[in-house]
């Protein structure tokens, strides 16, 4: 595993408010494995043509979504230098609050979101269950993941890898976690130097994350390294609190960070790192879902077809959102993609987290479980 630290030489006070806007956000490949949502005739992509035709008739294009206004302005802007006259107007919401403002100003006839992007498989497959998602195709599908295609409209917009953290300044190069197996017999041997932070079980993110090493694992290696790593973990909320955390030597590492954490590490000027484990790295996906009444619906088709384009991809990748097309390459030395991280981590050793009924069925008992380690 390659470390990546920053290369920053100062810190001023706008890149902390932008580290606030990513890192709060983020509370919110095995990878062959498709929806488990079910299956509807997809519809055909439409022609890009067509769909310019249609958008020149529009106004606006709204966006709901969980992630940074920071990580995904650069992308807004980059669409609308291709489409002019498409304005994206984009709210940060969290999870919850993505699904909920849609479907209270939907229930009252106002004009809502055309998009929605959340990291919640819960509120995507309830969306799905309540018809919520328009069935449209992006074009360019067949240059990304089989995965991409969730089912019912639902699409990984970036499958988001579980980082590594830790304080450069408390772990010396030989000490830096490689893997969960590694750090669970580091804790064991010397557990005073391996004070952890991660989230916590009731983040979303932080359950996904573990469904996913169950998956790649198994349940009962998993549960061993939680009831070793339980006793010296703080669990926070919020993915800024627990970056700063460590670099206020409240922790050594952490065991379980969002792959959003790629946009904000540079900025701590080289006093907490970031890495991949080797033996098991889930991927989270951030959904992206085109309304089933969208105002605006060929302006959204657009935004879907530049997401999944190798522009589209190359502004991702460096906005820290992992880029996910197949034999990506990065045109400016960007390393949030998945071709940067099959260089740390074997194919066996990933897994997308799917949009599906288990993992909505599952949160309970794992999340009981892993309280349980914790001495909940």
């Amino acid at each position: 595993m390659r470390a990546r630290s920053s290369r920053s030489a100062t810190r001023t006070g706008l890149a902390a408010a932008v580290l606030g806007a990513v890192l709060a956000a983020c509370s919110s490949a095995g990878t062959g494995q498709t929806s488990a949502t079910g299956s509807a005739s997809p519809a055909a992509p439409a022609a890009v043509a067509d769909l310019v035709s249609k958008a020149h008739g529009e106004t606006g294009l709204i966006i709901y979504g969980n992630t940074p206004a920071g990580v995904i302005q650069p992308l807004l802007k980059a669409f609308t230098k291709t489409y002019p006259w498409i304005k994206p107007a984009y709210s940060q919401l969290s999870d919850n609050q993505v699904y909920s403002k849609y479907q209270s100003e939907h229930a009252q006839g106002a004009h809502t979101a055309d998009l929605l992007i959340s990291d919640s498989i819960q509120q995507v497959v309830q969306g799905e269950q309540n018809g919520l998602f328009a069935n449209v195709t992006p074009q360019g599908l067949t240059d990304f993941p089989a995965y991409t295609n969730q089912g019912h409209g639902a699409y990984v917009m970036s499958p988001d890898p579980v980082l590594v953290t830790w304080n450069t300044k408390l772990l010396s190069k030989n000490q830096i976690p490689t893997s969960y197996a590694g750090l669970s017999a580091d804790v064991r041997k010397d557990p005073s130097r391996h004070p952890l932070v991660s989230y916590s079980p009731n983040n979303p993110l932080g359950y996904e994350a573990v469904y996913g090493l169950n998956h790649i694992l198994g349940a009962d290696t998993v549960n061993s390294y939680l009831d070793t790593y339980g006793p010296h973990t703080k669990t926070l909320d919020e993915g800024l609190d627990g970056l700063q955390y460590l670099v206020q030597g409240g922790a050594s590492a952490g065991w379980l960070s969002s792959g959003l954490a790629q946009a904000v590490v540079p900025q701590y000027k080289g006093l907490i790192a970031y890495g991949y484990m080797s033996d098991a790295t889930p991927l989270t996906p951030r959904v992206i879902t085109q309304t089933a009444d969208a105002a605006s619906p060929a302006s959204a088709q657009l935004f879907l077809d530049y997401i999944y384009s190798d522009a589209g991809q190359q502004v991702m990748c460096a906005a820290g959102m992992e880029a996910s097309m197949n034999h990506f390459k990065p045109a400016n030395g960007c390393t949030a993609s998945l071709t940067e991280l099959a260089t740390h981590v074997p194919a066996k050793s990933t897994y997308l987290v799917p949009v599906s009924q288990d993992v909505v069925d599952q949160q309970k008992p794992i999340t009981d479980r892993w309280n349980k380690a914790l001495g909940r």
